[in-house]
């Protein structure tokens, strides 16, 4: 159904029950008058929304006390003309009192669909309190240009090239002086009035000359045409500009020559008088150089001496740091057969897993090399869970003239700190036939001993004695020396 929007922009903003809705179709009803819509709703508009008075659409319905709904122009009439007006439907008397506004038939006309105005180039369809929202970003909405003067309507999709590219009243830069012009008298400023336009010289030689150059020149002309009526000397070209800045270059330099004269004079005299005071400083500093070369060379001396001198010193501290390690050796070094080893920090070696060594003991001065190694958190088959312990063959001074393999039992021995002697001992004999007990060929061989020594558990929380006592743990190992000669 097609109905003239103009038909029911009459409504009363005051009799609008909600602010929102009042607003929103105010300025959709001062849009479509301007313009002069026809509305098309998608679907058949019922009868509901008909005006049985005027035949137009009930915008801001109100309903009379026969029931009836009339638009709010037609109603107004009937107040107007006081109690004589009548229902055209049933002829009731309609009374003002009983006239009220219906919104709720207003929010039903509100959500009825229709079709956009500028179909059929647009194919939108939308909702009749959303239609002012989408004329304003539909893109075949007609709208004015909005370069000064300029009176054309396009569609919005088109307006920006139009007012960009097509518009006689938009601003364009001209390409010689870069000042603003409309389009349309851009042509005519380049083809008379742009002074950076180059033209031909007018006294006919073959250069070009920007107009407002040329210009600057014919006032000049005018103006020393009084003294001279040669015209040769009025020439604007290239030949009397260049005279002329040669003319001033020969002035400023005879200007700068002058000042250079008086300048050597003042400076002459001045430097006259100061010259045997600075003569005196020079030969003073010249002896201060000399002085400081000389010191320069005794500082270098000093520099290389102090060089060789901290070679030897760090020498010396090296040969300190290897004594002291051989003395310390020597003064915890056991010669009988038999080591106590002090284990310290016990729960972090623990936690780090790595294996501990001790230091080396000897059967006798002569006699085999032997080191203790202890894996706190256990090894192989005791692994998490036992303290093992091994010993490990080293290689000897006297190892040539030992007997090989090695043959003596040992014992290993964890001893109890609460004085109850109650130690944890374990004795094993060699495997002659193990590599572990031959004569070694490396610095160490292969370690041998006891995986699962003694349980954590035995270890750390023993019923009669204590193992580990302020983090620390000894162990002592014995060689039974029996049958060994000594050398």
């Amino acid at each position: 159904m097609s109905v003239s929007v103009s038909d029911f922009m009459a409504a009363e903003e005051n009799e609008c029950v909600s602010r929102q809705d009042s607003e929103l179709m105010r300025s959709w009803e001062l849009e479509a008058i301007l313009t002069n819509r026809m509305l098309r709703f998608v679907l058949r508009l019922e009868q509901q929304f008909v005006c049985p008075s005027c035949g137009g659409i009930v915008l801001n319905p109100h309903q009379t006390g026969c029931g009836h709904i009339f638009c709010a122009r037609c109603v107004r009439a009937y107040i107007e003309n006081g109690g004589s007006s009548k229902c055209p439907l049933d002829s009731i008397p309609i009374k003002s009192e009983e006239i009220f506004q219906d919104n709720c038939c207003k929010r039903e006309l509100l959500n009825l669909e229709v079709y956009c105005t500028n179909a059929p180039d647009c194919a939108q369809r939308i909702t009749l309190c959303n239609l002012q929202g989408h004329l304003k970003a539909c893109q075949y909405e007609r709208l004015r240009c909005s370069n000064s003067g300029c009176n054309d309507t396009v569609l919005r999709k088109n307006l920006l090239d139009h007012q960009r590219k097509v518009c006689s009243f938009r601003l364009e830069s001209c390409h010689h002086c870069r000042q603003p012009f409309l389009a349309s008298h851009l042509q005519a400023h380049q083809k008379t009035s742009c002074p950076e336009i180059q033209d031909p010289c007018p006294n006919k030689c073959p250069q070009m000359i920007r107009r407002h150059k040329v210009w600057h020149s014919q006032i000049l002309h005018s103006t020393l045409r009084k003294f001279c009526s040669n015209e040769h000397y009025f020439a604007v070209c290239s030949v009397f500009v260049w005279q002329r800045s040669v003319e001033e270059q020969r002035v400023r330099i005879c200007s700068v020559q002058r000042e250079l004269r008086d300048l050597r004079g003042v400076l002459g005299s001045e430097l006259s008088e100061e010259l045997p005071s600075l003569r005196a400083s020079l030969d003073s500093l010249r002896q201060q150089v000399a002085v400081t070369e000389s010191l320069r060379e005794h500082l270098g001396a000093l520099e290389q001496t102090c060089q060789r001198h901290t070679r030897l010193l760090d020498i010396h501290v090296e040969q300190l740091q290897c004594n002291e390690q051989r003395f310390h050796q020597l003064e915890s070094t056991s010669y009988d057969g038999k080591l106590i080893w002090k284990v310290r920090d016990y729960c972090h070696r623990k936690e780090a897993g790595t294996p501990l060594n001790s230091t080396p003991f000897y059967t006798s001065h002569s006699g085999y090399k032997l080191s203790v190694r202890a894996y706190l958190g256990g090894d192989s088959s005791g692994r998490g869970t036992h303290l093992s312990l091994y010993i490990t063959i080293m290689r000897g001074d006297f190892d040539s003239l030992l007997p090989w393999p090695f043959r003596q039992n040992i014992t290993l021995t964890l001893l109890d700190q609460s004085g109850s002697r109650n130690h944890q001992s374990n004795t094993f004999t060699p495997d002659t036939n193990s590599d572990s007990f031959h004569r070694p060929t490396s610095d160490a061989n292969v370690a041998t001993g006891f995986p699962r020594f003694i349980s954590h558990g035995d270890l750390e929380a023993p019923r009669n004695a204590v193992y580990v006592r302020d983090d620390t743990l000894f162990v002592k190992v014995k060689v039974d020396t029996t049958g060994l000669e000594d050398l």
